[in-house]
């Protein structure tokens, strides 16, 4: 490969690296940011459960620090590897992890499959962030080049999340049209949250492709090679030299992760319903959610127990009540489409038909149910009693969907500022961290700022003046998330050659994906149900309250923050 030098003096093999960085960082959140879209879906759907089903909402709850907990254990396991068998080695493994196990999560028949090959994601994206970080530190020996390589490559972290978002919404449009998916039944082949995940094969390909044709990192592979690279240690991690180095950017990227886990991750769903130009929406929705709750129990503690006796009892009662629920979905699908004034003539007449064949095929399943359970009616009972309260609850979401769609319309918008105050955070990080400024400087830049603009946005702002909710949220977005690029691009350069991949590891995974993001629960669990409002109002001045108080704490460690000794 022909590393020569090319325009502002960069080799074609800089520029090589740099295109997998980008394909990289983009893609390990477009990994993640799968899970807010499709985790409902699907445990539902694996669960054979309404998507408001209190067990779908426990289970959605148990997977995030399932999750959380694998990436952080096996990706300090990852950067320890980092260190011992080279960056572009556990690069290239970790991306293959991230790609391929969404691939498998999508093919999931059961709860237990869905949730290891998620962890198995997540664990992919937590070791490939820190040895591509480590490798690109070391590909690039001149300062200017390496920061900006860091910080710009970085930037694509954002767009991963604004790619995923686009890519859903073409999906949900063209589900039903695509390649049917291979899952037996009870299972729906067009299900759209399958086709997303099977996206995550993308980055495989090209990355694969371009591999080949970049090198490892110089000094590591010089190092080893004439013996003098020591083998890496996690308990030199805390040895008198590089004790503070660790704990202080452990806490930081703690901090950071709190932030953004313990009030921005939170707003979509949790706060903006509470702002005061949704409470039309509020009032309508309220009687609509105590009756799918009592509907719920109802599934839960009666028709549930009953109707696993009976499939248990019944050979085949299960795939043929499977089959059944489908087509009442379907059956609901088309009704909804003849009843919607804005549906084109020629889509009602299509409709009419494939109502009548439907309804003669549910006949016939009738029949098929009552041969099957002709020795066993109390199985039939189950059956229907099931389909009765399925029926009710699909009612209800249909009354709810009005409002439901206002509330969350304004829930994704406060997103989209919010990844696009993200996006803006990076870039703003990439500029500055080219200029002369003392790192703790340049941090407590995007920090000090924050102290204030949390208790602003989701006390003042949240109560008071919703129509600019979303600029202050953008705001958040852009001093928290500033802080990651912050980290990725400083933690190379504190710890020795030997351990820059393990402690950058414990740094991210430990202190920020492990410890920081228990944070969502803190908020919700222990802070939020002592204060006074209404839910939403409890959530929005929890968040203040958290994200002010790890600012807080970052900002004192700032100053406690070593400089690296060496640009080397």
């Amino acid at each position: 490969m022909d590393s020569a030098p090319t325009g502002r003096g960069l080799s074609l093999t800089h520029w090589l690296v740099i295109l997998i960085a980008v394909i990289g960082f983009a893609f390990d959140t477009y990994e993640l940011l799968m899970f807010p879209l499709i985790g409902g879906p699907a445990v539902a759907e694996l669960l054979q459960l309404p998507a408001n089903n209190p067990i779908v909402t426990e289970w959605l709850g148990k997977m995030l620090w399932i999750t959380a907990l694998c990436g952080g254990v096996f990706g300090l396991l990852g950067g320890w590897l980092t260190d011992r068998f080279g960056r572009k080695t556990i690069l290239a493994a970790s991306i293959a992890l991230y790609s391929l196990s969404p691939a498998l999560a999508a093919m999931s028949t059961s709860i237990g499959e869905f949730v290891f090959y998620r962890s198995a994601t997540f664990v992919g994206v937590c070791v490939e962030f820190v040895a591509a970080i480590t490798w690109l530190a070391e590909l690039f020996p001149d300062k200017k080049q390496r920061e900006k390589a860091l910080g710009w490559t970085q930037a694509f972290a954002s767009i991963g999340g604004l790619m995923v978002t686009g890519v859903n919404v073409w999906i949900l449009a063209h589900a039903n049209t695509l390649p049917a998916i291979p899952v037996p039944e009870p299972f729906n082949p067009h299900a759209s949250w399958r086709y997303l995940l099977l996206t995550g094969l993308l980055p495989a390909l090209p990355i694969a492709l371009l591999l080949p044709f970049v090198p490892e990192s110089q000094v590591w592979l010089e190092r080893r090679k004439a013996g003098t690279l020591r083998r890496p240690s996690f308990g030199e991690l805390f040895s008198p030299a590089l004790r503070r180095t660790t704990l202080v950017t452990a806490a930081l990227s703690a901090c950071a992760y709190a932030a953004a886990f313990g009030a921005l991750q939170l707003t979509p769903t949790r706060i903006v319903p509470g702002l005061p130009d949704l409470a039309e929406q509020r009032k309508a929705l309220k009687p609509l959610q105590d009756e799918a709750k009592a509907l719920n129990v109802q599934l839960v503690q009666t028709n549930l127990p009953a109707f696993t006796q009976a499939v248990t009892d019944v050979p085949g009662l299960k795939e043929l009540a499977g089959q059944r629920t489908k087509l009442r979905q379907t059956i609901g699908t088309a009704t909804r489409s003849l009843a919607n004034e804005k549906t084109p003539d020629e889509q009602k007449a299509a409709a009419r038909t494939q109502l009548g064949a439907l309804t003669n095929q549910l006949a016939g399943f009738d029949r098929q149910l009552t041969e099957l359970t002709a020795s066993k009616p109390e199985a039939k009972k189950a059956v229907m009693d099931r389909e009765k309260t399925l029926a009710q609850l699909a009612a209800n979401r249909a009354k709810q969907e009005p409002s439901d769609l206002v509330v969350k319309a304004r829930g994704n918008q406060v997103q989209l500022w919010q990844e696009l105050g993200g996006l803006l955070g990076r870039i703003a990080l990439a500029v500055l961290v080219v200029t002369a400024l003392k790192r703790g400087v340049l941090l407590r830049l995007f920090i000090g700022p924050g102290l204030m603009l949390f208790a602003l946005t989701y006390i003042d702002l949240f109560r008071n003046r919703p129509e600019m909710f979303q600029w202050g949220i953008a705001l958040c977005g852009f001093m928290t998330v500033a802080q990651f690029s912050y980290m990725g691009e400083f933690l190379p350069k504190v710890f020795p050659l030997h351990l820059r991949g393990t402690g950058g590891s414990f740094a991210t995974n430990v202190g920020g994906r492990m410890i920081g993001t228990s944070a969502a629960f803190v908020t919700t669990t222990l802070v939020a149900p002592n204060l006074p409002g209404t839910t939403f109002e409890q959530v929005a001045t929890a968040a203040a309250i958290v994200g002010t108080a790890v600012f807080a704490i970052g900002f004192c460690l700032s100053f406690l923050l070593p400089e690296p000794k060496t640009e080397a």
